[in-house]
Order: C-alpha cells, then sequence, then structure tokens
C-alpha cells in the first residue's frame, strides 16, 4: 500500500479528523487555489483525483476544496451508521466547520451529487449555487457492477476478493468514450480499491445502495432546493441514465441544464475543459 500512497498523495493532501456515525474518520482532503470556495463530492468508486482536471482549470479563480469519501480513496471507512449518504450530510457539515467556512459553491457527481443535494436541503444558508453531475435523485435499478457485488450471495466473497476486471469494467461503463479512459484512470480506480478496508467498505456501501435506491423516500424534499441550479449529464450514461436528467429538468424549470453528447457518468472526468468552462460561466453569473 506504501506505494500506492507515494503515487495519489501529493504536497496538496492533508488529513483532518472527523465523527463518521458511530466512529471517527480520517479524511483526506487538498485545499488549492484562491478566491470563492468551491466544494467538489466525488461518485461511487471513485476518489478526490476525479476532479484533478477541474482542480487545475479552477484553482485560478476559486478556492477547490475536495475530499475522499470515507472508506474511499485514503479516508478510513466509516462506523457502521456512516455508509448511509443521508449520513454523509452530516460528515460533510463536521468538515465544513472545521475548516472554517460559512458558506460555498458545490458541486457533487453521482453519489456526490444526492449528498450535495440533501446537504443544500438542510443548510440552504450555506450553499450559493449548486452544481449535480449525474446526480442519484430517484428511484432506479443499480449498475450491474454495484448489483452484483451487492447481492447476498456474492457480499461475502466480495469483501474479500474483487478482481481487476471488476473494476476496468466500472471504469469502462462510466465512460461514454473508450478513447477517453486512459491505463493511467484504469489503474487507479483498481489500486485504490486494494487495501482490506477499502474493498469492505465498496461492498457495504454498494449494499446501502441497493437499499436506498429502490426506497420510496430516495427523492423526498428534492423540490424544496433553493441553491441556484446547475445539472450536467452525459448522454450515454449507464450508472445513472439520461431519463432522470429530464426528471430534474421537469421539477426545476428555472435551473439550467447542460447535456453532453456520447459522454459517460463522469464529464467532469471525460470531459473536463468543457465541463469546467461551463461550471465557471454558472458560477460567474449574477
Amino acid at each position: 500500500m506504501k506505494h500506492i500512497r507515494l503515487k495519489y498523495i501529493n504536497k496538496e493532501s492533508k488529513f483532518i479528523e472527523v465523527e463518521c456515525g458511530d466512529t471517527n474518520c480520517r479524511l483526506h482532503y487538498r485545499d488549492e487555489g484562491n478566491g470563492p470556495v468551491l466544494l467538489l463530492l466525488h461518485g461511487m468508486c471513485a476518489s478526490l483525483h476525479t476532479w484533478d482536471a477541474w482542480a487545475e482549470e479552477l484553482k485560478p479563480h476559486y478556492r477547490i476544496i475536495r475530499f475522499d469519501i470515507p472508506g474511499f480513496g485514503f479516508s478510513s471507512p466509516p462506523g457502521k451508521d456512516g455508509y448511509d449518504p443521508t449520513i454523509g450530510v452530516e460528515i460533510m457539515e463536521e468538515f465544513v466547520k472545521k475548516m472554517g467556512i460559512d458558506h460555498f459553491f458545490l458541486a457533487g457527481n453521482s453519489i456526490g451529487g444526492f449528498i450535495a443535494w440533501k446537504y443544500a436541503l438542510k443548510y440552504p444558508e450555506k450553499v450559493d449555487k449548486l452544481i449535480l453531475i449525474d446526480a442519484v435523485g430517484h428511484n432506479q435499478d443499480l449498475p450491474w457492477v454495484v448489483s452484483f457485488a451487492s447481492h447476498p450471495v456474492i457480499r461475502p466473497f466480495a469483501r474479500r476478493f474483487m478482481p481487476r476486471f471488476f473494476f476496468d469494467m466500472a471504469a469502462r461503463q462510466v465512460f461514454g468514450d473508450p478513447a477517453k479512459l486512459t491505463e493511467q484512470i484504469k489503474d487507479r480506480y483498481f489500486e485504490l480499491s486494494t487495501s482490506d478496508d477499502n474493498r469492505k467498505s465498496y461492498v457495504d456501501f454498494f449494499t446501502i445502495m441497493r437499499k436506498l435506491c429502490h426506497a420510496k423516500e430516495l427523492p423526498e424534499g428534492m423540490d424544496g432546493i433553493k441553491s441556484p441550479l446547475l445539472v450536467m449529464w452525459g448522454t450515454k450514461d449507464r450508472w445513472v441514465p439520461l431519463k432522470y436528467f429530464h426528471l430534474w429538468k421537469q421539477s426545476f424549470p428555472h435551473g439550467e441544464f447542460k447535456v453532453y453528447e456520447g459522454v459517460g457518468h463522469t464529464p467532469m472526468e471525460e470531459i473536463p475543459i468543457q465541463t469546467a468552462a461551463d461550471a465557471r460561466a454558472f458560477l460567474m453569473a449574477a
């Protein structure tokens, strides 16, 4: 694991301890740039590194803060209750308090998008503007990878061993254009899963997602979002398909919406220059 830490932790990496359910977690985060704060939340099977290109594009204009969700990347696993994404709202709130941030722009992808809009609902005075990128928000079927690993029969084995092809498949599924999926990205998806703690965390998180995505209360309160909203979506998203983008559009007629043709589940990583420019235009608008 030491060589992996050397590969993915850099001089900008810092650690902070916060409450995570029934225990404490050590969060890995990065804080770069100057200006208004833009806080970024990654999605399933990912880490703060999925935002690297956005950070490079936007840190001349914003203070970019991002952290590994507990159990992913280099953040330690949460307690048994901490895998619930609704608990993630409170983990984020404690992180924000410890960082001394009173208000900020907030962007989230996938399950990070779910945590972001739930946070904006609970703490509207803190979220100046909200960006959701292929965000979980409506009842849906699980991606095959998540469904397979969280199946009651498979789950005990997956907690002990998940082969490389499992993560390569996940990486291929989140990119719409295979040419944009580099070997470096595939390596990262796999290498950050190799510790025993992370492998178990993935499966436990997937198990929560199995329940969450079919729970009738999943979208509750969504129409109460008050922050100015930008929703981004890739037309080839196989994890949270485009039909859910249209549900967001129906619910928020005064929001801004961007669709990216041929792009998958992580537009900020697949086409970072365009999506970062669209994000900045939204954040700069009066």
